[in-house]
Parts: C-alpha cells; structure tokens; sequence
C-alpha cells in the first residue's frame, strides 16, 4: 500500500507529519492545493524538499506550466517524479458534452471543464504527456522513466518498468511523433 496525499489543503506542518507517519506521495501534485507561499509553504514544499516523498505530475500542457514541469524535475528527479494523465472517459472521444459520475463535463479543444470553469481531469494520453514532457525540456531518457520504471518502483511492482531479462514484456513502441505503433503485454502483441 502506497499512502499517497491528493487535492489537500494541507499545511507544511500537516503535510511533515503525514510523511513521518508513512505518506510517501503527492497525487497531481500543484493542482487542487494551495500554491507555494513564503510565509505559508504548505503541501507542495514540504514533499518537494523530502527525499522521501514522490511526486505526480499532469503533464498535460494545462495543468502544470513547463517551468513547473521542469522545477519538479529539478527537485525530485527522474527516480522521484512520476508522469500521469489523469484522463478521464473523454480521452479520444472528442469536444461535447458528457455525464461522468454524475458531473457534467464539456470538453472543448481538448480540455475538459465542469459547467463552473473548473478542470475535470485531463484528456491527454501516456504518449503525449510524454512528448510535452521532452518538449518542455525533460530529457527523452528521464521522461520515459517517468512514466515507466518510477511508477512501478513507488508501487513496488516486480518484474516491469524495465526492458529486462525475465522482466514482463509490457511495451510501447512509439515514432518519432509519439504515435503509438505497436503495443505488447508480457510479450504478446495486442496492437499495430
């Protein structure tokens, strides 16, 4: 079990004690928490300046901004930082209208709000957090661990995340686009 802190307004105290009790992530980490004050550091300090502590990251080109993209980055590393989507059922489907757990979501170039304005998740895909990661300036070779290895370390998944003997062959093959032209699990391909 990973015990993971997500959309909280927890203070910098709260959030020390949190991870002295066992938490040891940030679910999309800057979203739906307070920003970082000087006077008032909060969440998002206290697991940026712990060594222990991973972090999420929408890499998404709406939620985050590339420079704090590239700040989480800094701080954490590749082996601390983790590349999500948080896509919801809109992924793919296209601009509309839609009911997702009894929300109503309008998905408009791509982005998807509540009626209020607020975002509702995300509608971006793996290989293009990826691509927006590289663009913002995160080397291919960390970009990819994020969204592979790291994940599946934090989550103490044996035998994936790494092209390994023995390991699982789970696997994406993308092009130079970030297309996905091939996927494989545990070594069967399942599209192309």
């Amino acid at each position: 079990v990973v015990v993971a802190i997500a959309h909280s307004t927890a203070t910098y105290e709260e959030a020390r004690k949190a991870f002295k009790e066992g938490a040891s992530h940030i679910t999309h980490c800057f979203n739906a928490m307070p920003a970082i004050h000087h006077r008032e550091p909060g969440l998002v300090t206290a697991a940026l300046e712990d060594d222990n502590v991973s972090v999420q990251a929408i890499v998404d080109g709406i939620h985050l901004h590339p420079g704090i993209i590239r700040l989480m980055h800094k701080v954490k590393g590749a082996d601390r930082m983790v590349l999500t989507t948080d896509a919801l059922q809109a992924m793919g489907v296209g601009d509309g209208n839609y009911l997702f757990g009894g929300h109503h979501v309008v998905v408009k170039d791509g982005v998807a709000r509540l009626k209020d304005g607020t975002l509702a998740s995300s509608t971006t895909t793996m290989n293009k957090s990826l691509r927006l990661s590289v663009e913002f300036g995160i080397s291919l070779c960390d970009s990819v661990k994020m969204a592979s290895k790291t994940p599946a370390s934090i989550l103490s998944l044996n035998n994936t995340g790494e092209i390994k003997l023995n390991y699982d062959a789970d696997l994406v093959l993308l092009d130079d686009k970030y297309n996905v032209i091939q996927t494989f699990i545990k070594g069967k391909q399942y599209f192309k």
